[in-house]
């Protein structure tokens, strides 16, 4: 009993407590969400796109200019009327001036420039909203883990209970001299064996919950013991979605996809703005200088003053190709876009019929499951009698229980491998970024 005793010990205070205060799946979703710093830089992504906007529309303002200079001037001035004689001065300078410019034409690229930001910030929005349905995913998988490593280490302890119960039954039976002594170590053995099971599936529960701590941006990198996953609820089925359904909603409100189709609309006023660049440009200038002079030979300090205010038109006939080329690299990359998500739509459609089909198998298995682990304890139980009375030697007796064991742990792989499916369902669609907002998708 000394080793029961170092075995429990062992596992009691992260599983036998943790049935009591846990997580649920929703619950461990939101404190991932809430710790996790990818969330918060794509919220720093998104900020820094909206940052783009507001310098796109900043276009549409006047620019205001204050300039000023200080130099010598060295003048040596040839007239046409006196080309042997020369003027020669030098001064020194003082400038100060206001200039204002404002854009009235582009060929409409500020408004094009305009639009590619606004695009850009809902790309970056919905590669935000992408970024916490992949992390829910990963959530979902260790959540999903530890539940499993945590119910096969109470069958391993069932098991080594049961054989440890039949080890001592045996050493009093040998002491009397009504069985072999082999039948003692027998138990023993397979008390060991399920001991061994145990402290691995320990650990796999520990790695899960390690990984969820990760995720959660736990400093310690430990999961606390009331925010360990909760143990299965094996009443929780869940049913198999439609596929028509799902890859309604998937086309419709998947992040990523919808990040590529804003990129893509991005992509698009960009070429727009490269082309609209081949056109000309029309501004209003306004524009005061004030300058001191100082120095000239027989003039004293004396000062010019001087506005302007008009319209200016630029047109760039010959850029060496530059501007051309801009427009073929932005559309190049507008159409690899378009296969880029014109690649995703297939993919969603091939995962989700993959996941459907997987979702109908794992169910039918599991329904089987459940019969074959019901009908594994009455055979034990019934092989259990049988050798208590003599009836069945202690082989057929061990096969009875590994085959229970194999049917309980089957049954819990096929019960958790179901509710995955499901819940990889809701991630591929995005549906499960709608249940975070407040729908009840636990049993998905």
């Amino acid at each position: 009993m000394k080793n029961q005793w170092i075995l429990l010990l062992l596992l009691t205070p992260s599983l036998l407590m943790a049935q009591i205060n846990g997580l649920t799946l929703a619950e461990t979703r939101a404190n991932v969400l809430a710790g996790s710093p990818s969330v918060r830089q794509s919220l720093q992504r998104i900020a820094a796109a909206e940052a783009v906007l507001k310098q796109a529309h900043s276009a549409y303002f006047p620019t205001l200019s204050l300039k000023g200079s200080y130099g010598h001037i060295d003048s040596d001035t040839h007239p046409q009327f006196d080309i042997l004689n020369s003027l020669e001065v030098d001064f020194d300078q003082a400038t100060v001036g206001v200039q204002a410019n404002w854009l009235l034409f582009d060929g409409f690229a500020r408004q094009a420039r305009s639009l590619s930001a606004k695009y850009g910030v809902q790309a970056s929005r919905e590669l935000a909203a992408n970024t916490k349905r992949l992390l829910i995913q990963s959530a979902t998988v260790a959540f999903r883990e530890a539940q499993l490593a945590k119910e096969n280490v109470q069958i391993a302890m069932q098991d080594y209970r049961f054989n440890m119960n039949l080890e001592s039954d045996a050493k009093k039976r040998f002491t009397a001299g009504t069985l072999p002594e082999a039948d003692v170590h027998n138990f023993s053995i397979q008390a060991l064996r399920a001991e061994n099971s145990a402290l691995a599936y320990k650990l796999s529960y520990e790695t899960a919950c390690t990984v969820l701590a990760e995720l959660m941006a736990l400093s310690d990198a430990r999961l606390p013991e009331a925010m360990r996953p909760i143990a299965i609820n094996f009443d929780e089925r869940g049913t198999v979605p439609d596929l028509d359904d799902e890859l309604e909603y998937a086309l419709l409100n998947r992040p990523d996809l919808k990040a590529l189709q804003s990129g893509l609309l991005s992509l698009d006023q960009r070429v727009r703005a490269l082309k609209g660049d081949h056109l000309p440009r029309v501004m209003l200038v306004g524009e005061a200088n004030y300058a001191e002079n100082d120095g000239l030979s027989g003039v004293p300090s004396y000062d010019d003053q001087d506005s302007f205010v008009g319209v200016v038109a630029k047109w760039d006939l010959f850029s060496g190709g530059r501007k051309i080329n801009a427009v073929k690299e932005a559309e190049a990359s507008s159409y690899e876009a378009q296969e880029h998500l014109d690649a995703l739509i297939l993919s969603i459609r091939s995962v989700l019929l993959q996941q459907i089909d997987t979702a109908e198998t794992t169910q039918a298995v599991f329904v089987r499951q459940h019969k074959i682990r019901d009908l594994s304890v009455s055979v034990r139980n019934s092989v259990e009698k049988a050798y208590k009375v003599g009836a069945v030697s202690v082989t057929r007796l061990n096969e009875a229980q590994t085959d229970l064991v194999r049917a309980r742990c089957t049954y819990t792989s096929a019960y958790i491998m179901y509710q995955l499916v499901l819940n990889q369902l809701d991630v591929e669609t995005g549906r499960v970024l709608a249940g975070i907002k407040g729908a009840n998708h636990e049993n998905r």
